[in-house]
């Protein structure tokens, strides 16, 4: 229910708070829409640039649109910012290997 979900997400009244902007562009990503997603994670990183989860998410559609460099430099920014204990970097590069291992 990713639309009913931006929905709901486009009425919150602080929209410009970081998870605001990054569960919108989660939303939008699911909805297949790369390039928009991408500019919600931006807004979101641009008011914080320690929010770990923004960061997962932006590697996450940088793997899906074939940018492995790129997901692969947000996995260092998470490392820096939380380790590589934590759940986003965990996720990230869970994602990173699976796609390792589809390409071969």
């Amino acid at each position: 229910e990713y639309r009913l979900a931006l929905d709901y997400l486009n009425q919150a009244r602080d929209i410009a708070e970081p998870r605001f902007q990054t569960y919108i562009g989660f939303a939008t990503r699911k909805l297949g829409h790369w390039d928009q997603a991408m500019i919600h994670y931006a807004r979101a990183l641009a008011t914080n640039p320690d929010y770990t989860i923004a960061r997962a998410y932006l590697g996450e559609a940088q793997l899906q649109k074939g940018e492995r460099a790129k997901a692969e430099e947000q996995l260092g920014e998470i490392a820096a910012r939380c380790g590589t204990t934590c759940d986003e970097y965990k996720e990230l590069a869970e994602a990173l290997a699976k796609a390792a291992a589809i390409k071969g």
